[in-house]
């Protein structure tokens, strides 16, 4: 069995401990609260492999389902992954990889920033289109209806979130490798 080097542990721990502190950072605005959450989870996979990506968020939703309340208002354990808003939280599984794998198609450093963001933008479609998905089935609401409460509200914070977390991670990422501390 290959051994996985120390310092990937320590980040993917890290990451884990981000998304931990950012998602029960709570904005209510009305039936799904703004969070930090999915912030935490662009950055991540901005700045690590992907396969440590999928560490990462696996370690966070671990963390949940062994009681730990790292969701927004407190909330952990299986029962708010299969209640109303758990698909965007368990998007994230998918959302974090995928960012990864699109941020470094552009192997310029100049141009990490844009690959990014459209990372971050494709994954952030992909959590809204999970997490509306499984509001629409609990909740019985028509499309219409469940992307004005669950998608309309969110747009903009998640477009800046989408933009902090490709220029900080982008130029994260491009420290870590000067350092030698990321592949």
């Amino acid at each position: 069995m290959k051994s996985i080097p120390l310092r990937k542990l320590l980040q993917c721990a890290l990451f884990a401990a981000l998304l931990c502190v950012c998602s029960p950072i709570a904005v209510p605005i009305g039936t799904i609260p703004i969070t930090l959450g999915l912030f935490a989870v662009l950055l991540c996979g901005v700045v690590l492999p992907w396969k440590q990506s999928l560490v990462s968020v696996a370690v966070f939703l671990l963390l949940s389902l062994c009681g730990l309340p790292v969701f927004a208002n407190g909330q952990a354990g299986l029962s708010a992954l299969v209640g109303p808003t758990g698909g965007y939280i368990s998007s994230y599984f998918i959302v974090a990889p995928l960012v990864s794998a699109v941020s470094r198609l552009g192997r310029n450093e100049k141009l990490a920033p844009v690959f990014s963001f459209c990372g971050c933008v494709l994954g952030a479609v992909v959590c809204y289109a999970l997490g509306t998905l499984q509001f629409m089935l609990l909740m019985q609401r028509p499309l219409a209806e469940s992307l004005a409460i669950c998608v309309f509200p969110f747009l903009m914070p998640d477009l800046l979130k989408a933009v902090a977390a490709s220029l900080l991670g982008s130029a994260l990422r491009a420290l870590l490798r000067s350092h030698g501390q990321l592949d």
